[in-house]
Protein backbone atom coordinates (compact mmCIF):
# COMPACT_ATOMS: atom_id res chain seq x y z
CA UNK A 1 0.00 0.00 0.00
CA UNK A 2 1.59 3.17 -1.16
CA UNK A 3 0.19 6.73 0.57
CA UNK A 4 1.28 9.80 -1.94
CA UNK A 5 0.00 13.38 -1.59
CA UNK A 6 -2.16 14.47 -4.59
CA UNK A 7 0.61 16.34 -6.51
CA UNK A 8 -0.45 16.75 -10.06
CA UNK A 9 -2.78 19.51 -11.40
CA UNK A 10 -3.87 19.58 -14.71
CA UNK A 11 -5.80 22.92 -15.52
CA UNK A 12 -7.71 22.95 -19.01
CA UNK A 13 -9.76 26.06 -20.19
CA UNK A 14 -10.57 27.70 -23.71
CA UNK A 15 -12.16 31.62 -25.11
CA UNK A 16 -11.33 33.20 -21.02
CA UNK A 17 -8.77 31.58 -20.24
CA UNK A 18 -6.10 33.87 -20.90
CA UNK A 19 -7.94 36.33 -18.19
CA UNK A 20 -8.79 33.57 -15.65
CA UNK A 21 -5.45 31.82 -15.65
CA UNK A 22 -3.18 34.30 -13.79
CA UNK A 23 -6.04 34.96 -10.98
CA UNK A 24 -5.27 31.15 -10.11
CA UNK A 25 -1.62 31.19 -10.69
CA UNK A 26 -0.88 34.09 -8.12
CA UNK A 27 -2.37 32.11 -5.72
CA UNK A 28 0.18 29.60 -5.55
CA UNK A 29 3.05 30.54 -2.93
CA UNK A 30 6.57 29.84 -4.25
CA UNK A 31 7.02 26.89 -2.21
CA UNK A 32 3.96 24.72 -3.82
CA UNK A 33 5.15 21.05 -4.15
CA UNK A 34 2.78 20.08 -6.57
CA UNK A 35 3.69 19.83 -10.51
CA UNK A 36 0.72 21.92 -12.41
CA UNK A 37 0.80 21.34 -16.09
CA UNK A 38 -1.74 23.62 -18.11
CA UNK A 39 -3.93 23.51 -21.90
CA UNK A 40 -5.41 26.57 -22.62
CA UNK A 41 -6.82 26.06 -26.40
CA UNK A 42 -4.84 28.29 -28.82
CA UNK A 43 -4.81 29.22 -32.32
CA UNK A 44 -1.16 28.14 -34.00
CA UNK A 45 0.94 30.86 -34.14
CA UNK A 46 4.99 31.60 -34.40
CA UNK A 47 5.10 33.77 -32.18
CA UNK A 48 2.96 32.59 -29.12
CA UNK A 49 2.09 34.58 -25.72
CA UNK A 50 0.95 33.32 -23.33
CA UNK A 51 3.74 32.08 -21.12
CA UNK A 52 5.27 35.82 -20.99
CA UNK A 53 1.38 36.51 -19.81
CA UNK A 54 1.63 34.22 -17.06
CA UNK A 55 5.04 34.73 -16.09
CA UNK A 56 3.93 37.88 -14.95
CA UNK A 57 1.81 36.53 -12.49
CA UNK A 58 3.78 33.32 -11.17
CA UNK A 59 5.88 33.08 -8.13
CA UNK A 60 6.87 29.67 -9.21
CA UNK A 61 8.82 28.49 -12.64
CA UNK A 62 6.45 28.43 -15.41
CA UNK A 63 7.56 28.14 -18.76
CA UNK A 64 6.16 26.22 -22.28
CA UNK A 65 6.08 22.14 -22.29
CA UNK A 66 9.05 20.66 -23.65
CA UNK A 67 9.29 17.29 -25.35
CA UNK A 68 10.57 14.46 -23.29
CA UNK A 69 10.78 16.99 -19.64
CA UNK A 70 10.30 15.88 -16.71
CA UNK A 71 7.53 16.08 -14.59
CA UNK A 72 8.95 18.61 -11.84
CA UNK A 73 7.17 19.45 -8.60
CA UNK A 74 6.70 22.90 -8.09
CA UNK A 75 7.30 24.00 -11.65
CA UNK A 76 3.96 25.03 -14.26
CA UNK A 77 3.90 24.70 -18.07
CA UNK A 78 2.07 25.32 -20.54
CA UNK A 79 1.03 23.24 -23.82
CA UNK A 80 2.25 24.80 -26.86
CA UNK A 81 0.27 25.58 -29.37
CA UNK A 82 -1.08 22.77 -31.62
CA UNK A 83 0.39 20.21 -30.00
CA UNK A 84 -1.51 17.55 -27.49
CA UNK A 85 0.53 17.19 -24.27
CA UNK A 86 0.18 13.80 -22.77
CA UNK A 87 2.14 12.20 -19.87
CA UNK A 88 4.00 9.21 -19.59
CA UNK A 89 6.68 7.46 -17.35
CA UNK A 90 6.80 10.82 -15.57
CA UNK A 91 7.86 12.84 -18.69
CA UNK A 92 5.86 15.17 -20.76
CA UNK A 93 5.43 13.84 -24.56
CA UNK A 94 4.13 16.43 -27.27
CA UNK A 95 2.44 15.16 -30.43
CA UNK A 96 0.40 16.94 -33.47
CA UNK A 97 -2.01 13.99 -33.58
CA UNK A 98 -5.56 14.09 -34.20
CA UNK A 99 -7.82 16.70 -32.85
CA UNK A 100 -10.06 15.88 -30.45
CA UNK A 101 -13.28 17.80 -30.34
CA UNK A 102 -11.78 19.50 -33.18
CA UNK A 103 -8.90 20.90 -30.68
CA UNK A 104 -5.58 20.66 -31.03
CA UNK A 105 -3.92 21.15 -27.94
CA UNK A 106 -6.95 18.86 -26.26
CA UNK A 107 -7.89 19.34 -22.58
CA UNK A 108 -9.31 15.89 -22.70
CA UNK A 109 -6.02 14.81 -23.80
CA UNK A 110 -3.93 15.74 -21.00
CA UNK A 111 -6.58 15.15 -18.25
CA UNK A 112 -7.05 11.53 -19.64
CA UNK A 113 -3.52 10.72 -19.78
CA UNK A 114 -2.87 12.61 -16.16
CA UNK A 115 -5.71 10.11 -14.70
CA UNK A 116 -3.64 7.69 -16.79
CA UNK A 117 -0.10 7.66 -14.93
CA UNK A 118 -1.36 9.12 -11.81
CA UNK A 119 -4.18 8.02 -10.77
CA UNK A 120 -6.13 9.29 -7.61
CA UNK A 121 -2.99 12.05 -7.23
CA UNK A 122 -4.57 14.22 -9.70
CA UNK A 123 -6.33 17.30 -9.39
CA UNK A 124 -8.04 18.16 -12.55
CA UNK A 125 -9.72 21.92 -12.75
CA UNK A 126 -11.97 23.05 -15.50
CA UNK A 127 -12.44 26.46 -16.35
CA UNK A 128 -14.30 29.06 -18.68
CA UNK A 129 -14.53 28.39 -22.49
CA UNK A 130 -16.62 27.23 -24.83
CA UNK A 131 -18.24 23.95 -26.09
CA UNK A 132 -16.64 20.07 -24.74
CA UNK A 133 -13.15 19.38 -24.81
CA UNK A 134 -12.28 19.08 -21.32
CA UNK A 135 -15.50 17.04 -19.95
CA UNK A 136 -14.45 14.06 -20.91
CA UNK A 137 -11.00 14.37 -19.46
CA UNK A 138 -12.34 15.63 -16.38
CA UNK A 139 -14.71 12.47 -16.17
CA UNK A 140 -11.54 10.07 -16.53
CA UNK A 141 -9.81 12.19 -12.94
CA UNK A 142 -13.28 11.33 -11.40
CA UNK A 143 -13.44 7.47 -12.41
CA UNK A 144 -9.60 7.56 -11.80
CA UNK A 145 -10.48 8.74 -8.17
CA UNK A 146 -8.39 12.28 -8.41
CA UNK A 147 -9.92 15.87 -6.73
CA UNK A 148 -12.35 17.89 -9.62
CA UNK A 149 -12.76 21.37 -9.66
CA UNK A 150 -15.10 22.89 -12.00
CA UNK A 151 -15.19 27.11 -12.31
CA UNK A 152 -18.40 28.38 -10.58
CA UNK A 153 -20.17 29.22 -14.71
CA UNK A 154 -21.52 32.04 -13.08
CA UNK A 155 -18.36 33.30 -12.49
CA UNK A 156 -17.09 32.43 -15.86
CA UNK A 157 -16.52 34.80 -18.92
CA UNK A 158 -17.66 31.84 -21.16
CA UNK A 159 -20.20 29.50 -19.09
CA UNK A 160 -20.95 26.68 -21.46
CA UNK A 161 -17.65 24.72 -20.90
CA UNK A 162 -18.09 24.14 -17.23
CA UNK A 163 -21.84 24.47 -17.87
CA UNK A 164 -21.04 21.01 -19.54
CA UNK A 165 -18.95 19.69 -16.90
CA UNK A 166 -21.74 19.55 -14.25
CA UNK A 167 -24.39 18.44 -16.52
CA UNK A 168 -21.74 15.17 -16.87
CA UNK A 169 -20.47 14.94 -13.20
CA UNK A 170 -20.51 15.68 -9.66
CA UNK A 171 -17.38 17.58 -9.50
CA UNK A 172 -15.68 18.16 -5.61
CA UNK A 173 -15.62 21.64 -5.89
CA UNK A 174 -17.63 24.59 -7.74
CA UNK A 175 -16.13 27.78 -7.19
CA UNK A 176 -15.25 31.00 -8.44
CA UNK A 177 -11.97 31.50 -9.58
CA UNK A 178 -10.79 34.00 -7.30
CA UNK A 179 -11.41 30.83 -4.95
CA UNK A 180 -10.12 27.92 -6.93
CA UNK A 181 -6.26 28.34 -6.24
CA UNK A 182 -6.40 28.15 -2.16
CA UNK A 183 -9.06 24.78 -3.36
CA UNK A 184 -5.85 23.21 -4.97
CA UNK A 185 -3.48 23.67 -2.29
CA UNK A 186 -5.91 22.22 0.28
CA UNK A 187 -6.58 19.35 -1.92
CA UNK A 188 -2.79 18.63 -2.39
CA UNK A 189 -2.56 18.35 1.37
CA UNK A 190 -4.68 15.16 0.95
CA UNK A 191 -3.05 11.86 1.18
CA UNK A 192 -4.12 9.33 -0.79
CA UNK A 193 -3.91 5.45 -1.09
CA UNK A 194 -2.37 4.95 -4.35
CA UNK A 195 -4.80 2.93 -6.81
CA UNK A 196 -4.48 1.56 -10.23
CA UNK A 197 -6.98 3.86 -12.95
CA UNK A 198 -9.84 1.88 -14.41
CA UNK A 199 -8.61 -0.32 -17.75
CA UNK A 200 -10.93 2.45 -20.02
CA UNK A 201 -8.77 5.43 -18.96
CA UNK A 202 -5.36 3.61 -19.34
CA UNK A 203 -6.25 1.95 -22.78
CA UNK A 204 -7.52 5.37 -24.21
CA UNK A 205 -4.59 6.68 -22.86
CA UNK A 206 -2.46 4.70 -24.61
CA UNK A 207 -4.49 5.09 -27.16
CA UNK A 208 -3.78 8.76 -27.31
CA UNK A 209 -0.21 8.19 -27.71
CA UNK A 210 -0.44 6.10 -30.49
CA UNK A 211 -0.60 7.34 -34.32
CA UNK A 212 -3.57 4.84 -35.17
CA UNK A 213 -5.39 2.40 -32.99
CA UNK A 214 -5.97 -1.94 -34.60
CA UNK A 215 -10.27 -2.19 -34.37
CA UNK A 216 -9.24 -5.03 -31.65
CA UNK A 217 -7.95 -1.80 -29.40
CA UNK A 218 -11.02 -0.01 -30.09
CA UNK A 219 -13.70 -3.10 -28.93
CA UNK A 220 -12.19 -2.59 -25.69
CA UNK A 221 -13.41 0.76 -25.40
CA UNK A 222 -17.09 0.60 -26.82
CA UNK A 223 -19.11 -1.21 -30.01
CA UNK A 224 -17.90 -0.23 -33.59
CA UNK A 225 -20.97 2.36 -34.97
CA UNK A 226 -22.49 3.19 -38.79
CA UNK A 227 -21.33 6.45 -38.41
CA UNK A 228 -18.08 8.38 -40.19
CA UNK A 229 -15.45 10.52 -38.61
CA UNK A 230 -16.31 13.79 -39.52
CA UNK A 231 -12.75 14.70 -39.88
CA UNK A 232 -11.52 12.01 -41.58
CA UNK A 233 -15.02 9.90 -42.68
CA UNK A 234 -13.29 6.49 -41.10
CA UNK A 235 -15.07 3.90 -38.73
CA UNK A 236 -16.03 5.20 -35.21
CA UNK A 237 -16.72 3.69 -32.24
CA UNK A 238 -19.35 4.68 -29.42
CA UNK A 239 -17.69 5.27 -25.99
CA UNK A 240 -18.83 6.99 -23.08
CA UNK A 241 -22.45 6.79 -21.36
CA UNK A 242 -25.91 8.49 -21.59
CA UNK A 243 -24.65 11.32 -19.84
CA UNK A 244 -21.54 12.46 -22.05
CA UNK A 245 -21.59 10.22 -25.05
CA UNK A 246 -18.25 10.38 -27.69
CA UNK A 247 -17.64 8.92 -30.47
CA UNK A 248 -13.69 7.74 -31.47
CA UNK A 249 -12.23 6.76 -35.00
CA UNK A 250 -8.68 4.25 -35.09
CA UNK A 251 -6.83 7.26 -36.37
CA UNK A 252 -7.48 9.04 -32.69
CA UNK A 253 -10.50 11.94 -33.59
CA UNK A 254 -12.97 12.31 -30.95
CA UNK A 255 -16.04 13.88 -31.00
CA UNK A 256 -19.02 14.12 -28.19
CA UNK A 257 -22.26 13.21 -29.50
CA UNK A 258 -23.18 16.65 -29.46
CA UNK A 259 -20.25 17.81 -32.48
CA UNK A 260 -21.85 14.83 -34.55
CA UNK A 261 -25.16 16.16 -34.62
CA UNK A 262 -23.46 19.67 -35.63
CA UNK A 263 -21.25 17.88 -38.37
CA UNK A 264 -24.30 15.83 -39.61
CA UNK A 265 -26.84 18.81 -39.88
CA UNK A 266 -23.84 20.73 -42.14
CA UNK A 267 -23.16 17.29 -44.06
CA UNK A 268 -27.43 17.67 -44.10
CA UNK A 269 -27.40 21.42 -45.51
CA UNK A 270 -24.46 20.52 -47.95
CA UNK A 271 -26.10 17.77 -49.16
CA UNK A 272 -29.46 19.54 -50.37
CA UNK A 273 -27.83 22.81 -51.36
CA UNK A 274 -25.94 19.98 -53.94
CA UNK A 275 -29.49 18.61 -54.63
CA UNK A 276 -31.00 22.09 -54.94
CA UNK A 277 -28.91 22.64 -57.73
CA UNK A 278 -28.47 19.70 -59.08
CA UNK A 279 -32.27 20.08 -59.73
CA UNK A 280 -32.07 23.80 -60.62
CA UNK A 281 -29.17 23.07 -63.14
CA UNK A 282 -32.17 20.17 -65.14
CA UNK A 283 -34.96 22.55 -65.50
CA UNK A 284 -32.38 25.19 -66.76
CA UNK A 285 -31.44 22.37 -69.30
CA UNK A 286 -34.98 21.22 -69.93
CA UNK A 287 -36.02 25.21 -70.18
CA UNK A 288 -32.66 25.27 -73.12
CA UNK A 289 -34.44 22.51 -74.67
CA UNK A 290 -38.02 23.45 -74.84
CA UNK A 291 -36.65 26.86 -76.41
CA UNK A 292 -34.58 25.46 -78.87
CA UNK A 293 -37.85 23.00 -80.19
CA UNK A 294 -39.76 25.77 -80.15
CA UNK A 295 -37.23 27.51 -82.90
CA UNK A 296 -36.97 24.60 -84.57
CA UNK A 297 -41.36 24.28 -84.79
CA UNK A 298 -41.34 21.02 -82.75
CA UNK A 299 -44.10 22.32 -80.61
CA UNK A 300 -45.07 18.79 -79.62
CA UNK A 301 -41.01 18.57 -77.79
CA UNK A 302 -41.33 22.22 -77.24
CA UNK A 303 -44.01 21.35 -74.86
CA UNK A 304 -42.97 17.85 -73.09
CA UNK A 305 -39.80 19.75 -72.27
CA UNK A 306 -41.50 22.81 -71.04
CA UNK A 307 -43.73 20.63 -68.62
CA UNK A 308 -40.79 18.83 -67.49
CA UNK A 309 -38.56 22.14 -66.48
CA UNK A 310 -41.61 23.39 -64.79
CA UNK A 311 -41.97 20.18 -62.55
CA UNK A 312 -38.32 20.36 -62.01
CA UNK A 313 -39.17 24.40 -60.83
CA UNK A 314 -41.48 23.00 -58.49
CA UNK A 315 -38.98 20.27 -57.00
CA UNK A 316 -36.51 22.71 -57.10
CA UNK A 317 -38.50 25.01 -54.84
CA UNK A 318 -39.51 22.47 -52.21
CA UNK A 319 -36.16 21.78 -51.84
CA UNK A 320 -34.97 25.19 -50.79
CA UNK A 321 -37.62 25.39 -48.71
CA UNK A 322 -36.88 22.51 -47.03
CA UNK A 323 -32.82 23.88 -46.64
CA UNK A 324 -34.35 27.04 -45.27
CA UNK A 325 -36.67 25.19 -42.94
CA UNK A 326 -33.71 23.36 -41.90
CA UNK A 327 -31.34 26.30 -40.98
CA UNK A 328 -33.91 27.81 -38.85
CA UNK A 329 -34.48 24.50 -37.16
CA UNK A 330 -30.34 24.53 -36.16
Amino acid sequence: MTIHPRDIVVIGCSAGGVEALPRIIQQFPPDFEAAILIAQHLAPTHTPYLVTILQRSSRLPLEWAEQGAPVKPGHIVVTPPDLHLVLSDGHIGLTRGARENYARPSINKLFRSAAAEYGNRVIGVLLTGMLEDGVAGLQAIRDAGGFVIVQDPRDAAYPELPSRALQALEPDRTLPIDAIGAAIIAASRDDVTVAPPPPHVAIEAELDRRFHAEPSDMKLLGPQTALSCPECRGPMWQLGDERLRRFRCYLGHVVTANEMLVASADDVESALWSAVRALNDHAMTLETLAADATRIGNGESAEAYSRRAQAARRQTEVAHQFVLDLARSK
